[in-house]
């Protein structure tokens, strides 16, 4: 979808709130529900942005319950915050969105940051199978001498897997032992799927959990040998890291899994058209209205041992 076609979709506020309210609940309103109670005895103010619930009386719009909640920015810059993060390659950081929509940087942070979570908290789809590939990275911190960054000081670990010709699972850990990086592979890869790895020694035991488990062995300057690789992955890290060195200042690690999970929804949606991609992403606003004071609370917002 080009700019000036997304401008003429989106031309003002009363268009933005009649595409939610479809994407939310479909163009029959029957379907239309209370966020407060759950409802289907609702009705539609004259005003046409307003409704109010037959059971339990309460009024709403349809941002109620949403990422848009309690947001007093228009519908029309925050679809136009979506379409750029979800056209643009690499994203986009908040400097340069709060020149696109004339607000501040810290304005333009907290929305993108919304934006991130929505698709984070939504968690993920089926398992991944067929031949996968595991591996893990390092984000931030200093240099290392060489050892892969594996114990590296100040730097995160983020694990990742990848089906062949399909989707990623990203996940932050607190370290790479074996017990975090096999309940990865078990929360995300089909049991009898063959998993491809490279030496390290916390994927021993691969093969215990019930998967067909290949290696590579890098440091013997074995990258592929036939099918056994881990080419995928290890591509996904460098347009991941290359996305966070092109557009953002730097991450911190209680924030790093968001910027993972719209990596992820970016690379596992690289077969669909933008305008696609944007429409899909209305699937994840629900239940996604983090506020600022969770968003800055690093007590809440803590790493993660593995996706779950």
């Amino acid at each position: 979808m080009s700019l000036f076609a997304f401008q003429q979709q989106f031309p003002d506020e009363a268009s933005c709130l009649s595409f939610l309210e479809t994407q939310r609940w479909g163009e029959d309103s029957t379907n239309r529900y209370c966020p407060h109670c759950g409802s289907l005895k609702t009705y539609k103010f004259s005003d046409g942005k307003l409704f109010k619930c037959g059971d339990c009386r309460k009024k709403f719009t349809v941002k109620v319950g949403t990422m848009f909640s309690d947001s007093h920015i228009p519908l029309q810059k925050w679809f136009y915050a979506i379409y750029l993060n979800t056209s643009l390659k690499k994203g986009i950081s908040s400097i340069q969105l709060a020149k696109y929509l004339d607000i501040t940087q810290k304005t333009a942070w907290f929305m993108l940051q919304r934006i991130r979570y929505s698709v984070e908290k939504a968690g993920r789809g089926d398992l991944l199978g067929n031949i996968v590939e595991a591996d893990e990275t390092y984000v931030g911190g200093k240099k290392h001498d060489g050892r892969r960054g594996r114990g590296a000081s100040g730097k995160t670990p983020v694990v990742g897997i990848a089906e062949r010709k399909g989707e990623i699972r990203l996940a932050v850990t607190t370290d790479t032992t074996a017990p975090t990086l096999e309940k990865v592979i078990t929360d995300n890869v089909t049991p009898g799927s063959t998993v491809m790895t490279d030496e390290y020694r916390p994927y021993n035991h691969v093969t215990r959990l019930g998967y067909d488990h290949h290696r590579v062995n890098h440091s013997s300057k074995e990258f592929a040998v036939g099918q056994n690789h881990t080419n995928t992955i290890e591509g996904a890290w460098s347009h991941l890291k290359l996305s966070l060195r092109a557009i953002y200042i730097g991450v911190s690690p209680k924030h790093l899994q968001k910027y993972c999970a719209e990596y992820e929804y970016r690379y596992n949606t690289r077969g669909l058209k933008d305008n696609e991609r944007f429409d899909k992403w209305f699937g994840f606003v629900n239940g996604a209205n983090l506020t600022y004071a969770e968003l800055v609370d690093a007590g809440r917002l803590t790493l993660t041992p593995a996706i779950t």
